[in-house]
Formats: C-alpha cells, structure tokens, sequence
C-alpha cells in the first residue's frame, strides 16, 4: 500500500513536471515541424505570425523570423528546465529541483505574458483566452508544487495493490486500443493528403469536388490533373467553393465547384 505522505506529495510534483515537461516538448517539435506529418500535424506558425504582422504594416519575413526564433528560444529554455527539475527530484536534490522548478515556471509565465501582449496588439481574442488561461495554470503548478503538503488532501490517502494492478490494467487495454485505432486511421488515412479525389457532375458543365479533411495542396493538384485526363473534351473556365456556412455540415474539408465548357 502506498501510505507515505512525502512519498504521495512527491508524486504530484512528479505529475507537474512531466506534464509541462512533455506540454513544451510538443510545442518545440511543433515549432521544428510545421504542417502536416505522418502522426502528426503541427500548426504552420511563420504564417500565423506573418498574418499578425501584416496586419500592423510589419511585413517583413525577417521580423517573423526573429519573433519566431526568440520564442522557440523561450520555449526550449523551460523544457531544458522542466527536464533538469525532473532530473533533480529522481535524484532526491529537493533544493537544485526547486531552482530548476521556479527557473522553468519563470519562463513559462513570460512566455505567456509575452503571447498575451502579442493577442492584445493583434486582435485574437481567442488565442489571449487561452494564453490567460495557461498562464494561470502555471501560476497555479507553482503553488501546489511549493505548498502540495499544507494541503492535506493527501494525509489519510492510500492506495492498495489490487486497485492499482486493475487501473494499470485497464490503461493498458485503453491504451492499446486507443494506439492500433490511431495508427490503423494514419495507414487507411493519411494518403487523403496527396490523393487525387473524383469529381461529381451535378449538371451538363459543372462539377463538384468535396476534399477530405486532411488534403491539402497536393490532393487539389492531382484532382485537377486527374479531371483535365478524365475530361480531354473540356475546358475549365472557373474553380470557385461555397462560403462554409453555406456548406450545411456536409463537409470537414473544402469543397469546390468547376465550372467548364467544351473545347
């Protein structure tokens, strides 16, 4: 049975270190990735940014760039923080754990002040919610880190094996299912991305075309190609898509409409 308290307070600062350790892993891979990719999708943030700076006449990519780089720079300095507190804590050196904690939380919350003030100059309102809420969350981490054992939520607390092995059990069955049903999606899926997709004739000169919901540039290409090979007696005059509301929620992805006439 698990009946320490110093070892159940110590769990929960395990439970915040790996989370944000593994939060700002992702956030760097997708600050490296970008884009859609093979398990997984990463957001494309120079065009994000670049959208911002338009908008207040700083168009210049170098300023996108810089943005960028300082960010990701901030972004691996508190999961090279994270990871040494985490390091520290397996090691038992509670007062280095703690430096690398508050060093990893500092940057974090500047992080999020930094994006905050960017979502205010920008006009996403959106995105300063959830930068507000992430760094009240941080905030948050800091306190239970520091003061998890004046909470006593943990003095009477234990735990038994055979509830333990049954959850161990049951994560492990969830887990797989959950695996197989993900990689089982990207192998029947992910070619969605690039494959040509057939075009519908709903009246004598036009087509429609309702692209699945991870294609992308490439997909649209090809299924051009593929109709002027299926079609050599047409000539496509206009390509044009339905605003989304307009779509009725028959579609996740984009659907487009051409518009031709015989050569």
């Amino acid at each position: 049975m698990i009946t320490n308290k110093k070892a159940t307070d110590n769990l929960m600062r395990y439970f915040i270190l790996i989370f944000w350790a593994l939060f700002w892993l992702f956030n760097v891979i997708d600050k490296l990735m970008g884009g859609a990719h093979y398990l997984f999708v990463g957001k494309d943030r120079f065009a994000q940014i670049q959208r911002y700076f338009d908008s207040i006449g700083l168009g210049n990519p170098m300023v996108t760039n810089f943005t960028l780089t300082f960010t990701a720079a901030l972004e691996a300095f508190a999961l090279v923080c994270f990871l040494g507190a985490l390091y520290h804590l397996i090691r038992k050196n509670l007062e280095s754990n703690r430096v690398w904690f508050f060093l990893g939380i500092s940057t974090t919350l500047t992080v999020y002040i930094f994006f905050s003030i960017g979502d205010q100059i920008f006009g996403d309102h959106s995105e300063l919610l959830e930068h507000a809420l992430f760094w009240f969350i941080a905030l948050l981490s800091w306190i239970i880190f520091n003061r998890n054992n004046q909470f006593h939520i943990f003095d009477n607390f234990s735990i038994s094996k055979k509830p333990i092995l049954l959850f161990t059990l049951f994560a492990i069955i969830i887990g797989s299912i959950t695996c197989f049903s993900i990689f089982r999606h990207n192998q029947i899926a992910f070619k969605e991305r690039t494959q040509a997709v057939q075009a519908k004739r709903i009246s004598e000169n036009k087509y429609k075309i309702e692209f699945p919901f991870l294609a992308g540039s490439s997909a649209f290409e090809s299924t051009i190609a593929k109709f002027k090979e299926q079609h050599t007696d047409l000539r496509i005059n206009y390509i044009y898509t339905a605003p989304k509301p307009m779509r009725l929620g028959q579609s996740d992805g984009l659907i487009i409409y051409l518009q031709t006439e015989e050569k």
